[in-house]
């Protein structure tokens, strides 16, 4: 939170998952801004035990990856063709108002497990998608995967977050470590071993690279991991309180919290090269600073009006502006989402903090989260989901939501995980 600072070893369980909706009734029409897809049981060419348990683990995912991209109403469908034919399931889906429907089947092919996938739309009946995919023995949730975002690719255009993950900070193994982790809380693994406190990743544009703040060298000094190369590579600042670190849009540049003697002000440092910018000169605290997608903007938090409210102010550090009002209120660690259109942040209340997000031009702030104190929000790359941290059951945990609050689900369990960064799309998915 405030100055970045904030919170047991058994390995996270996989984030909950239940499967697709029941069948329901043709004469639903769909919800608002949602898609009605229908989705039909997956067939199996044979009645081999495995290949009845790999369907119903790719039925699992799907079903999870379609319902959790925030673009979907899913309608399930348990009926099987009969003798008339697959055409009347098509015009009996059109005429109920879904606008497409998929259907799977898993068979063997020269040795391999495949699911062919075949997507309609509807209602003309065009098919958009005809495509196996290998469900070899733990392809499972990749094959979920690459489906789900071809879905999402042929139905609307836009890229789907199947790929992506979500860097974190966690105890689980004793020491505050960064982590990161599939967006759906699968396959949570270590990025640091520091024995130390970690906090605060975030994600350069290109997915390759995290920069956090550490303490593994005796003071607050940043970093950034190479993901790939398994490099981390000190970024050098002339002070040894360095926090809330954060990626420029361009990747060229890392903004962040730097401590003197007198006050906390806001600096960028190139990277490499190291060269030191300040952006804010004031005798009071600013700090959690976060970059617009389109680099013109920054916003960050200060208590320089007394309680820590949320401001905006040219990238340069120019024409500083208060951007929340609330009387009395403690308000703080904005985000944008990546349209910049939106501006998600936390505000305290009686029991704890809350996730509000507000338009930029002229909105209302809405509260999206109520039980607990949830903290730290950021956005999905598409702009339709909010991860955060919340100890509505006790321990503080991972958990993610559409962005207007609905569809909540949690994301890890146990050891104490918070800070979570979403990453961008991943280079060479769809």
């Amino acid at each position: 939170m405030w100055a970045a600072w904030a919170q047991t070893p058994p390995a996270a369980a996989p984030a909950d998952t239940q499967g697709l909706p029941p069948v329901v009734h043709l004469s639903i029409k769909g919800s608002g801004r949602l898609l009605p897809l229908a989705v039909l049981d997956i067939s199996r060419e044979g009645g081999d035990a495995e290949l009845e348990q790999r369907a119903k683990m790719v039925s699992t995912f799907l079903g999870d990856d379609l319902r959790n991209c925030g673009r979907f109403e899913v309608l399930r469908d348990s009926l099987q063709v009969d003798s008339t034919g697959f055409g009347p399931v098509l015009e009996r889906w059109g005429a109920a108002g879904a606008r497409a429907l998929l259907r799977g089947a898993m068979r063997q092919r020269e040795g391999r497990t495949e699911l062919f996938a075949t997507l309609y739309r509807l209602p003309d009946q065009r098919v958009l998608i005809a495509k196996g995919y290998p469900v070899d023995q733990g392809q499972a949730l990749e094959a979920a995967h690459r489906l789900s975002n071809d879905i999402v690719y042929a139905l609307t255009g836009q890229q789907g977050i199947a790929f992506t993950q979500i860097a974190f900070v966690s105890k689980r193994r004793g020491d505050k470590e960064v982590y990161v982790m599939g967006y759906d809380g699968y396959d949570p693994r270590p990025v640091t071993n520091d024995r130390t406190i970690n906090y605060s990743p975030d994600w350069s544009p290109d997915g390759r690279q995290l920069v956090y703040s550490s303490m593994r060298n005796s003071g607050w000094q940043l970093f950034a991991a190479d993901l790939v190369a398994g490099v981390k590579t000190p970024i050098r600042t002339p002070s040894s309180s360095n926090t809330a670190p954060t990626w420029s849009p361009d990747g060229r540049r890392v903004l962040f919290a730097m401590s003197g003697e007198v006050s906390t002000d806001l600096y960028t440092v190139t990277v490499p090269g190291w060269q030191i910018q300040r952006l804010t000169d004031h005798p009071e605290v600013d700090s959690e600073p976060a970059w617009s997608p389109d680099g013109r903007q920054i916003a960050f938090t200060s208590d320089r009006t007394g309680s820590p409210q949320v401001y905006l102010m040219n990238a340069d550090g120019s024409d500083v502006r208060r951007l929340t009002w609330e009387p009395d209120a403690y308000e703080g660690s904005p985000t944008w989402s990546p349209d910049g259109k939106r501006l998600a942040f936390v505000r305290r209340g009686f029991d704890g903090f809350d996730v509000v997000v507000v338009e930029l031009e002229g909105g209302t702030p809405v509260r999206m989260t109520s039980g607990g104190s949830s903290e730290n929000p950021c956005w999905s790359p598409d702009g339709l989901q909010l991860a955060f941290s919340s100890n509505r059951t006790g321990n503080y945990e991972i958990y993610a939501m559409n962005w207007d609050g609905s569809n909540l689900r949690r994301l890890t369990y146990g050891g104490e995980n918070e800070m979570p960064a979403w990453s961008p799309f991943k280079a060479g998915t769809r």
